[in-house]
């Protein structure tokens, strides 16, 4: 009599199984790194969806620190634009304090 019993519960661990690898290896990938990323102002206004002179008005508040690389060109490092999270920072609306 118990020859026939069939786990119905077999393929649910199966797939969980399976999930459970998954999910590990894409814990376990290797993230970017981002402490020599830069971008250009243009690049920034890109990403912020705003104006070129935007960006170099929230430099000039002091918003945004941009790094001088050469007599004329300046770059904005990543994490100026970016959370922690990854997420963009929000500059509209914001006041200097």
């Amino acid at each position: 009599m118990s020859s026939g019993y069939i786990d119905p519960f077999l393929s649910i661990n199966n797939q969980l199984n399976e999930l459970k690898k998954m999910v590990l290896e894409i814990k376990n990938t290797p993230k970017e790194d981002f402490t020599n990323k830069y971008y250009t102002y243009q690049q920034v206004a890109e990403l912020l969806h705003v104006d070129y002179q935007s960006v170099r008005n929230y430099v000039t508040a002091g918003f945004l620190k941009a790094e001088d690389v050469g007599p004329r060109k300046k770059l904005i490092h990543h994490y100026q634009i970016f959370n922690e999270d990854q997420t963009l920072k929000n500059f509209k609306y914001k006041r200097k304090a």
